[in-house]
């Protein structure tokens, strides 16, 4: 529900707030005391379009905010600028129009000549229409949506798949082809490297084979060598470390060391009758090294990242040889969605079909009551060349005011009074989910018993929304549960515009000054009818 409406240097408006309240508001005054500039301004929180005209006269901007109980944002704002940047606000935050508009038209809808009016729009004729359908048919509208969103997305996939196709068998040839020949080569992380400690020796063979050797030969092969002079040296010692401590400790470690020169010894002589220079030994090393550098060369850096190249190549491989299998599911899903929608589809064109009738048969005589006795009312159901997500027909009302004229669509040849009236024979049929319904000019061109007829109306509708109604009439204004007046005044030179909320003692005069233009005693005494008689209706 609208709780406030505040408003600044908007319009002839230089601060204004309006407290309203639930169940029927009405805003009266004197013709060009400002009395649309509240239905301007909820057009903007709705998401209208803004003109710098609505600035007031030497401000540079101009503020409009609504705040709200029990929605689901709790304010709603636009700021005009001169500039021509204007900014909209959702409980705080910077939204685009885009958002206000979708957001702020679910709290407020606004219907009249110059508000704006969602009647035009196709989508909501048919929203309207379809508040009337039953269980089963409203369950098969959103079979209905839910299998159109999918089947987009299942023909999207079909698509892509499709179209590529020939890049996807490219594909898997190249994927086939990288792997069998990292398989080829069979390759292990860290052989290369192996390979090349191997290919070095293989390259130095006869220098390798000379100086181990050489160095065989001095350490214990030659006449006079380095293990038997080491063990005489340390035979000495022991002899000499009988009488002197620090002897027999080097002789200790000289042991040690002839030990050690065996052992070397020992190896040197393994490794050289081990040892082969193989020509064919190092044009295979070569060989294979040339091989594993290709393979880096191609997919990685060293042979771990060939290898891991391999892994993801095989699962890529995998995902695209499915696509097949892909395409078969999906060519069965679309299928089975487009029977779904044939199903649905069915359903709804006959429930539509039925409730345009039942729309039409409720509306007309309620057009009748609101002071258009011959108008004609008329939903036109109609097959659509392509059947979008709402099911596979458009929907249309048509509409004729007078006796001899064709019915044309509503919103084209209605005037603003006779569209808000419509707008309100709608809503008393089919409801709404807008919790605050704001009528412009709905009392346009009336009086008498159809002004009465339109202020009942109203509060009945009242009864379940909240409802603003900007009037002329007493016999509307007298059905209100609270009543503002607009009157302009003069301040420092300036005509701005305010807005007073009358107490229920104060109603009846404003009534009576609506009925005859002045306050007398007899306009009293008939606003005084009019009111008490209203109200009782109310209790």
């Amino acid at each position: 529900m609208l709780r406030t409406l505040e408003l600044r240097d908007f319009a002839i408006v230089d601060e204004l707030t309006l407290e309203f309240g639930p169940g029927l508001n009405v805003v009266t005054g004197e013709t060009g005391a400002g009395k649309s500039i509240v239905v301007d301004a909820l057009g903007l929180l709705a998401g209208g379009r803004p003109d710098v005209a609505m600035i007031r006269e030497g401000a540079e901007d101009a503020l409009i905010q609504g705040l709200f109980d029990g929605a689901a944002i709790s304010s709603a704002a636009r700021r005009l600028s001169t500039t021509g940047r204007h900014a909209a606000r959702i409980d705080g935050e910077v939204v685009t129009v885009a958002e206000l508009s979708e957001r702020g038209s679910a709290l407020v809808a606004v219907f009249g000549q110059h508000a704006a009016s969602e009647l035009p729009s196709a989508a909501f004729q048919r929203a309207q229409l379809d508040r009337l359908l039953d269980a089963d048919a409203t369950a098969a509208l959103t079979r209905h949506r839910r299998a159109y969103e999918r089947l987009a997305d299942v023909r999207r996939s079909l698509g892509e798949l499709r179209s590529a196709e020939r890049e996807r068998a490219r594909r898997v040839d190249v994927l086939a082809h990288q792997i069998a020949e990292i398989g080829r080569v069979n390759a292990t992380p860290g052989e290369d490297d192996e390979l090349r400690g191997e290919l070095d020796a293989l390259q130095h063979a006869e220098r390798i084979v000379s100086a181990a050797a050489r160095a065989f030969t001095l350490l214990s092969d030659a006449d006079e060598n380095a293990v038997t002079l080491a063990a005489e040296a340390q035979r000495e010692l022991d002899a000499a470390g009988k009488h002197a401590q620090g002897l027999a400790d080097l002789a200790r470690d000289l042991r040690e060391a002839v030990t050690a020169l065996g052992a070397v010894a020992d190896e040197l002589e393994t490794f050289l009758s081990d040892f082969e220079a193989d020509p064919a030994r190092l044009d295979a090393v070569q060989a294979r090294l040339a091989v594993l550098d290709d393979l880096k060369r191609k997919y990685g850096e060293d042979l771990a990242a060939v290898a891991a190249y391999r892994g993801e190549a095989e699962a890529e491989l995998a995902q695209l040889e499915n696509a097949d299998v892909d395409l078969e599911r999906l060519e069965r899903e679309r299928a089975s969605l487009e029977a779904d929608l044939d199903e649905a589809g069915a359903v709804l064109s006959a429930a539509r079909r039925a409730a345009a009738t039942e729309l039409e048969r409720a509306v007309e005589p309620l057009l009748h009551r609101l002071g258009m006795p011959k108008a004609r009312f008329q939903v036109e159901v109609t097959p659509l060349a392509q059947r979008g997500p709402h099911g596979a027909e458009g929907v249309r009302f048509l509409f004729s005011a007078n006796a001899g004229e064709a019915l044309q669509p509503l919103a084209s040849v209605a005037s603003g009074g006779e569209l808000s009236r419509a707008m309100l024979a709608l809503h008393l049929v089919t409801g709404s989910d807008v919790p605050t319904v704001v009528f412009d000019e709905v009392d346009a061109g009336i009086g008498g018993a159809t002004a009465r007829h339109v202020g009942a109306l109203l509060r009945q509708l009242a009864r379940t929304h909240q409802v603003l109604v900007v009037t002329h009439l007493a016999q509307v204004s007298a059905y209100a549960d609270t009543h503002f007046v607009v009157r302009k005044v003069e301040t420092g030179r300036r005509t701005v515009a305010r807005a007073e909320r009358l107490a229920p003692d104060e109603r009846p005069a404003e009534l009576a000054r609506m009925l005859s233009g002045t306050v007398t005693d007899a306009s009293l005494r008939h606003a005084r009818e009019l009111f008490e008689e209203a109200q009782a209706t109310l209790r």
